[in-house]
């Protein structure tokens, strides 16, 4: 992998390590004013960037990846000092936290896109996974530590401060990217056709090619009854089982080491040559993960339990990331990108819903039946 690409991924994981603080910073000021203002302040992040991700994925087609993420690192990073001098001056409430959480969120939007496919301008598509493991790699590291160091730097430099960490950050990345020039750019389209044209022929794209379509079934799948496993069914199997916040904190982190440990394996070496199998092997391992979970009776067992769920959820994601990437028209990169966004964002919504209607030990087995169907679904094809 050339220099360049290793330039961009520090400033990106520099940025993630900003948004990391701020998201911690929000979360507990608004906590600190009420439940409905927490939730507010949460809406007003998920809700834009759900609703303008596939307008995301049209705009970075149109002007370039590289070019849309230079301007978002721009406006969120000015948003950031702007916010900083407000709170400085006028104090934490709750119109604040929400325009910070709507800002961050709908640049996130068409960023998260741009982000996505920007390792595919740096690099050629033989050394792809290895970049994208190592990228993975880089951003489960920043999740590990970023917990504890926002807690520190909220507790000494308040939101002011991680407003201007967070900017900070975003304004590395933006200088970043102004000097890289990536090998593989992709110039903008002559032809402009409206955004709903460009939208809709994202769709046709993925519908029409086998390997994207089935991707984007499966990541839905697996993104509805995997993810909220660590965020709604973990914490509830504490409360039952009587442990600790720090204790459940431990089981998450499992999934995040395990996971860990196969990016930085697929960094070194690259993944096998057979995506398909390789990341359906990752949904059955990950089931029986999810699946030792539901009769865990301890937390060691539980760790290990998540860690297995992380390790199948880790070879899953290195596999099936980097051919989803590559088999995407360069024409398209963004908007492709932006659908794969969707796809794990729509179906959670409703999944997560489902799951906290279910006992425990309904819905754990259930999310492992998913994620297997999901692995039988991989092998079959």
């Amino acid at each position: 992998m050339n220099r360049s690409y290793y330039g961009w991924l520090a400033g990106s994981t520099l940025s993630v390590l900003g948004d990391t603080v701020l998201f911690f910073a929000l979360g507990w000021a608004a906590t600190g004013i009420g439940p409905q203002v927490a939730a507010l302040v949460l809406t007003g992040f998920t809700l834009p960037r759900a609703v303008l991700l596939l307008l995301g994925g049209v705009l970075g087609d149109r002007v370039g990846p590289r070019r849309l993420l230079l301007g978002c690192s721009a406006v969120v990073g000015g948003c950031c000092f702007l916010l900083a001098a407000v709170v400085g001056v006028r104090g934490v409430s709750t119109g604040v936290l929400l325009a910070a959480a709507i800002v961050v969120g709908t640049v996130d939007a068409f960023a998260l896109p741009a982000a996505g496919v920007l390792p595919r301008l740096f690099v050629s598509d033989d050394q792809l996974p290895r970049a994208m493991a190592l990228r993975t790699s880089a951003t489960q590291l920043v999740t590990l530590a970023g917990g504890p160091l926002s807690g520190v730097l909220v507790a000494t430099v308040g939101l002011v401060g991680a407003l201007m960490v967070d900017g900070a950050t975003f304004a590395v990345q933006f200088v970043v990217l102004l000097l890289l020039r990536p090998p593989y750019d992709v110039p903008p389209p002559a032809e402009r056709p409206s955004m709903v044209r460009s939208a809709l022929d994202g769709l046709r794209v993925a519908a029409a090619e086998p390997v994207l379509r089935r991707i984007l079934l499966v990541v839905a799948l697996v993104a509805a009854f995997v993810l909220p496993v660590t965020s709604l069914c973990v914490p509830l199997l504490a409360r039952s089982q009587g442990w600790s916040a720090g204790q459940a904190g431990f089981v998450v982190a499992g999934n995040v080491c395990g996971g860990l440990l196969v990016t930085v394996l697929v960094a070194r070496f690259g993944t096998f040559d057979r995506a398909g199998t390789a990341g359906g092997l990752g949904c059955l391992v990950a089931a029986l993960g999810i699946a030792a979970l539901t009769f865990a009776p301890s937390v060691p067992v539980a760790v290990a339990a998540t860690v297995v769920q992380g390790v199948g959820i880790g070879l899953f994601t290195a596999h099936l990331a980097p051919a989803f990437v590559r088999s995407t028209p360069k024409s398209h990169l963004t908007r492709l990108q932006s659908l794969l966004s969707f796809a794990q964002t729509v179906p959670l919504i409703a999944s997560t819903n489902l799951l906290a209607t279910l006992d425990l030990h309904h819905a754990l087995p259930l999310a492992a039946t998913a994620t297997a169907l999901a692995g039988l679904i991989l092998l079959r094809t």
